[in-house]
């Protein structure tokens, strides 16, 4: 889709800029086409570290992990907290969401 857009076919026209997110493979296609159209940059890898007390809704806290997780099957979701009963909790609502 990157390079479509960067060279033109005969269905995608050319474009000026290719912009927005994208995984390890769009990152790399944006590399390749940089300097011959103009792109917003080279995204590193989708990451998300939450501490977390256990006072927090276990959903909300799931719901943020797959924010992240969501881009990539590489992307690192980190949750730590000192409560091993609320990180139970968490991997519950992972699995059932």
């Amino acid at each position: 889709a990157v390079a479509a857009l960067a060279y033109g076919t005969e269905s995608v026209p050319k474009v000026d800029k290719v912009v927005g997110p994208g995984n390890i493979y769009v990152a790399t296609a944006k590399r390749h086409v940089f300097g011959q159209v103009g792109i917003d940059m080279i995204a590193g890898p989708s990451e998300i570290l939450v501490v977390c007390d256990g006072q927090t809704d276990p959903d909300w806290i799931a719901m943020d992990l797959f924010s992240q997780a969501e881009h990539d099957e590489d992307a690192q979701a980190i949750l730590v907290s000192p409560d091993a009963e609320f990180l139970d909790k968490v991997a519950a609502s992972i699995t059932r969401l």
